[in-house]
Formats: structure tokens, sequence, C-alpha cells
């Protein structure tokens, strides 16, 4: 069987339906209709001979042909990807799109200002910032960096450092006045705490350093949140107490809105925070520049 233009168009928009999970989904992302994705599938499958999707009334799923295609349909990207890379790569501008995946929180407080200063710098740019507390697939997603925190295990990914995160304990005063007393981390149980939570983790067990070593606490609140900001919003209004990377409070610390507990306790040592990005032969001088740039900012602006 041999692939025209046309197929390896059908194979881009398969991918993308595979992706985003519904043809409405794929025709808003590529700007066309949906009549027009389901004819283009259609024509590929009838090309493959195969059918791709079961359809239900509810989602579509992957057929057995279809998991074995969409790993050549990926391919095909990647192909294009660095076809359109090496095209770019041969600019002496920097110009174009660029897109760059990392969590909320982070994106919001630290990357944002950032990517505003570099923008100043290449007014040609155009930056596409998806903010997701999920780890984007970014061959897949067509992602050129990412910012991640914690251990990293993709091999197919670079990754260099930009610094550790530094946890610290705090609530506001408010909330301690009326608090049970806090002498130890094992008082935590008492207290109402404040932690990250989504469908994937529960980041409620806190682990300190005092002088008898090690001390783990499962804690408990009235409320957890899928979004570190929303966290310190709800300190802030004295609901409780907050483990979380210093880096995201903001002033609230200098302005004794929230202070420090147990600072003889050491939070153990921050998850490290990478700038990642896949391995490509040719990399586009803009996507260099922005590693560049984010490289030699942002470890400052976090640390503050």
């Amino acid at each position: 069987m041999s692939l025209e233009n046309e197929n390896m168009k059908g194979l881009v928009l398969f991918s993308q339906i595979n992706r985003l999970g519904s043809f409405s989904a794929a025709a808003q992302q590529l700007n066309i209709s949906r009549s027009s994705v389901s004819k283009q599938l259609a024509a590929l499958e009838k090309k493959i001979g195969s059918r791709l999707f079961n359809r239900t009334t509810r989602k579509i799923v992957l057929t057995g042909v279809g998991r074995q295609v969409l790993q050549e349909a990926h391919k095909v990207e990647l192909a294009l990807q660095t076809i359109e890379h090496i095209s770019e790569d041969h600019q002496s501008e920097i110009a174009g799109e660029i897109k760059i995946s990392c969590s909320v929180a982070f994106g919001r407080i630290h990357l944002v200002p950032l990517l505003s200063q570099f923008l100043e710098r290449y007014p040609k740019l155009r930056i596409n910032l998806q903010l997701d507390d999920r780890t984007a697939d970014m061959v897949a997603e067509n992602v050129d960096i990412s910012i991640r925190v914690g251990h990293l295990t993709d091999s197919n990914l670079i990754a260099r450092k930009l610094c550790d995160l530094s946890w610290t304990l705090c609530a506001s005063p408010e909330y301690l006045k009326n608090a049970p007393p806090l002498k130890t981390p094992s008082d935590l149980v008492n207290h109402h705490c404040l932690f990250y939570r989504s469908l994937d983790i529960s980041l409620n067990t806190w682990t300190f350093i005092g002088d008898k070593g090690e001390e783990s606490i499962t804690v408990s609140g009235p409320l957890t949140v899928n979004d570190p900001s929303a966290l310190v919003s709800a300190a802030l209004e004295h609901t409780g107490i907050l483990l979380i990377d210093k880096g995201l409070l903001g002033d609230a610390l200098s302005k004794g809105k929230l202070v420090s507990i147990l600072p003889e306790y050491q939070p153990i040592e921050g998850l490290p925070m990478y700038v990642v990005f896949p391995e490509k032969e040719f990399m586009p001088a803009k996507t260099r520049a922005l590693i560049n740039f984010i490289l030699e900012e942002m470890p400052a602006k976090i640390k503050g």
C-alpha cells in the first residue's frame, strides 16, 4: 500500500482524533467541519482496508489495527515536525510559534512573567502556553518545551535542572490563635491541614527532619484542592496549615499574612524542577533561545 499526500493528512487527522477523544474536538483543533473529519477518516480506513475506531454514543476506542496504525501516524507527525524545524533552523530570525507545557501554579506565578520578557526581546515569536497539572505527551502533543516538577522517568526526553524546590510549613496567625498546641510534627494530626489532591495523587504524607531523625505524618483536613495556588488562598483565609513550595507564597511570609511553623523541624528536601524537551537532531533557533533564557532566569525567580 502506498500512501499519497491525502493519506498522510488522514494519518495526522487520525492521531488528532485519538489524542483529543472525539471527532468534534479534532474538527475544532484543525479548524475544519466535523463532516470533513468523518470523510477524511473514512477515506483512510478505506485505503487501509479496516476500521480504526470502534464508535459508541459516548466514546471512540481504537481497534487492534488502529493501535498499530497509530504508531506509524506518530512517526509521520514527528517527521513533519522535523522537516518544519529544519526549515526554521535555517532562518537567522527567531520567529514562529513555540508550544510550552507547565503546571498551573508554577506557570501562572513564575513562567508567565518570564515569557512576557522573552516576547519583548523577540516580538515576532508566538507562544502557546498550556497550563495543566497532568504530564503532557510531548511528542504526541507537539510540545516543544515542558517545565516539570519531580523525578523524571522518560528516557526519550532531555532534561536540564532548574533548581530544587524549598518546602515550608505555614499558616495564618488568625488560624493559629484558636488552634490546638503545635510543638512537634505529630501534633499536626489535631489540626486542619490543606494539601494537594487530584485523581491520581494525594500529598497528605508530610515528612520532617528533626533532632531524632525523620518523622512522617499523615494529615487530614476540611479542604483538598488540585491547584497549589488555591491552597495558598485557603491558607490566607485561615482555613488551615499548609506545606508548600516557598516560591508559590509570594510576599505572604514577608508581610506576615502567613507565618512559618515548627522551624526546628525541616521539611524533607523539595522536588527537583526541570526544563524538558524532546531529543531532536534539529532544534529550531527559537526553541534553543527560549530554553537558554529559562535556564538563566527561572531559578532566581523561583528562589525569590
